[in-house]
């Protein structure tokens, strides 16, 4: 059996993980300092380039590269019912307050700065946590986001 500290600001690889669907990093400091978290930005990769993204995506959360972040996650490589895809996976910018829009959308800005994002749709999503308990596209969720930005498409 593995524990939640297992799987918390580790230096696994996503592919590496079979036994929990998330790899976590989270640091005190900034969950205090950014307002409380509702909700996430989305970025989906082709599970080839998680890992690689994913290290990045730390590097950067670490050095408090990512203004607005508090936290984030990581899809790992082990299956998931609530996956539509099981080709991509997906890491979690956690963010918020997801009722205030301008300061979502400048903290997206700000991430795609620091973390350059291609989309099959030319878009990066973010939802609210609200949202995810709703369901996703698998599951039948037709409306799976609240705000858009524009990025690079594939």
């Amino acid at each position: 059996m593995f524990s939640l500290e297992t799987y918390l600001n580790c230096d696994l690889k996503p592919s590496q993980v079979i036994h929990s669907f998330w790899l976590f990093e989270h640091k005190d400091e900034l969950v205090q300092k950014y307002p409380p978290s509702d909700g996430k930005w989305m970025q989906f990769y082709r599970k080839s380039q998680l890992d690689a993204t994913w290290d990045l995506a730390k590097l950067k959360y670490r050095a408090g590269q990512l203004e607005g972040i508090s936290s984030m996650k990581v899809s790992t490589a082990c299956e998931s019912p609530r996956s539509s895809n099981s080709a991509d996976g997906v890491i979690l910018f956690y963010c918020g307050p997801s009722n205030d829009e301008q300061r979502i959308m400048y903290i997206g800005e700000k991430l795609l700065k620091e973390m350059p994002y291609k989309s099959l749709t030319g878009s990066m999503s973010y939802k609210s946590d609200k949202q995810t308990l709703g369901g996703t596209q698998a599951t039948g969720q037709i409306v799976n986001h609240l705000y858009k930005l524009p990025c690079t498409r594939l």
